[in-house]
């Protein structure tokens, strides 16, 4: 799915979504043609880069969200907090960038708060 001008609101859509998907929907994407993967987890939806700040292994459909909130790389197991980027567990040792998205119109847009986790 490519990102695009989200109409009225000036913000950039990421893509289009079931607002019903459940939480561990898991979506590859991209953002002003870069590749992100897509996480709905218990707090809503996010964006992150999809790479591993590990060994740049791609999240894409394989990533896997458990207990709501944790995003864990199918290479070698770094978990990260969705919520925050936080690394929950190594090897990865930097944290995620985490944007939070919002739906409007049935597309799930870029929010316009900062981003939660840092590069």
């Amino acid at each position: 799915m490519s990102a695009s001008a989200a109409g009225r609101t000036g913000r950039t859509a990421v893509a289009d979504v079931d607002a019903s998907a459940p939480v561990g929907t898991v979506v590859s994407a991209d953002l002003d043609g870069a590749p992100v993967t897509v996480v709905r987890h218990e707090g809503g939806w996010v964006v992150v880069d999809d790479e591993c700040t590990h060994a740049a292994c791609p999240f894409g459909a394989d990533g896997e969200v458990f207990d709501g909130h944790v995003l864990a790389c199918n290479c070698h197991g770094s978990e990260f907090d969705l919520r925050t980027g936080e690394v929950l567990l190594g090897p990865a040792e930097r944290a995620l960038t985490v944007r939070p998205l919002v739906v409007v119109d049935g597309r799930l847009v870029v929010g316009d708060e900062g981003a939660a986790g840092r590069s």
